[in-house]
């Protein structure tokens, strides 16, 4: 895990501080999730700009506020998916606030102070009061009390190092989908494939192996996804059918911080409800019922409530049904459904592995496509 510390070289204490938990944290490179941890600092745009080049920064930690260089730093981050934790050092309490209010404050506030709190995965206090003032502003719910050594004898150098560790670690443990890479994607996809046909052979060499690949850094990514998403049991059933050893990750053990529990809907959104049960017929015919099911789940999406889940018992459907494609298709047709199958089956192969021959539909990428897998990659998302 790299961390950079983005700070006014002006300020003394806040760079004492940066060396203090950088110096202290050093030994506990252990309970970093990926093993290792580096503290870096940057005083400067050019400075911070040439760290995030040189090499990954998995979290930028801005300290204090009001720079206008910030919303570069951030801007950057945001493109490059690193995340961002913010200190205010008091800088947002009211009285520093009010502080040339019309001519300075809101004019920073609008363009970009409140957006940076706002995206930020956490927001680190020094004490009750400032979380109070920072309650109060409304900006962040996901705020954190951790004392400071150099002000208060109740808390040691590290003791506020490991604590500040902790929270770095439930940054990087949070919506861990967004962090796979091309080759770990594939491998998740891969996993579901094999834990929902539950037979090896459906795999291709190239699905293998990329899940042989896979670090342990990445099995802990997939694993807190799986838990949260609620799909342990298909990743379980991946991991018993390919005859692989069980990583030692214990992610219903794992904080994380998870999205609000109202979702984004539609405008005119109800309640939503679980996708119903394919039935056959008395012919042994699936297709009114898998119709009916597609109708759900066209529901589902529209009220931006698509999810993982939903996708997998698509897929298993999509391999035991028996339909007769011709009707379906009309079917679909006639309730303007078709091109939301058209991209829903794109979905299926991206995120499943699903096979030419199992598909109902043409596969097409386009914008709905992209809407729908907006969906699936923001499951966790927790900045709405």
């Amino acid at each position: 895990m790299r961390i950079l510390h983005y700070h006014n070289a002006s300020d003394g204490m806040t760079t004492e501080y940066i060396r203090i938990i950088s110096s202290a944290m050093a030994e506990f490179a252990y309970l970093s999730g990926d093993g290792c941890i580096e503290n870096v600092s940057a005083t400067s745009l050019n400075d911070a700009i040439k760290a995030m080049n040189e090499s990954r920064v998995d979290i930028v930690h801005f300290h204090g506020c009001w720079r206008d260089s910030d919303f570069m730093v951030a801007r950057k981050a945001r493109n490059e998916g690193t995340r961002i934790v913010v200190s205010p050092h008091g800088q947002l309490e009211p009285w520093v606030v009010k502080q040339h209010y019309w001519k300075s404050r809101l004019p920073r506030i609008i363009t970009y102070q409140k957006r940076i709190v706002n995206e930020a995965f956490a927001v680190v206090v020094m004490g009750r009061m400032e979380e109070n003032c920072m309650k109060r502003l409304g900006w962040n719910s996901r705020i954190e009390v951790v004392r400071n050594s150099m002000i208060t004898d109740t808390i040691t150098d590290k003791e506020m190092a490991k604590k500040i560790l902790y929270i770095y670690n439930k940054v990087m443990d949070t919506h861990t989908f967004a962090l796979l890479g091309d080759e770990e994607r594939l491998a998740f996809a891969s996993l579901i494939k094999a834990g929902v046909s539950k037979d090896s052979r459906w795999l291709t060499d190239n699905e293998n192996a990329s899940i042989s690949r896979l670090t342990p850094v990445g099995w802990r990514r997939i694993l807190i996804h799986s838990y949260h998403t609620s799909i342990t049991d298909t990743i379980a059933d991946a991991i018993d059918t390919l005859g692989l050893y069980r990583p030692d990750v214990k992610p219903e053990e794992i904080p994380c911080y998870l999205p609000k529990s109202e979702k984004r809907k539609g405008f005119f959104s109800k309640e939503v409800k679980p996708l119903p049960a394919v039935i056959a017929d008395a012919k042994g015919d699936h297709t009114e019922s898998f119709t009916n099911f597609i109708k759900s789940l066209y529901k589902h999406a529209s009220m931006w409530h698509l999810t993982i889940k939903d996708i997998i018992e698509t897929a298993y459907q999509m391999r035991n049904v028996s339909i007769d494609e011709r009707q379906f298709c009309e079917d679909m047709k006639e309730r303007s459904l078709y091109k939301f199958v058209s991209s829903l089956m794109q979905v299926m192969i991206d995120y499943t592995g699903l096979e030419e021959g199992f598909l109902v539909a043409p596969p097409k990428y386009n914008r709905r496509t992209r809407r729908l897998e907006a969906m699936l990659d923001d499951e966790l998302g927790i900045n709405y």
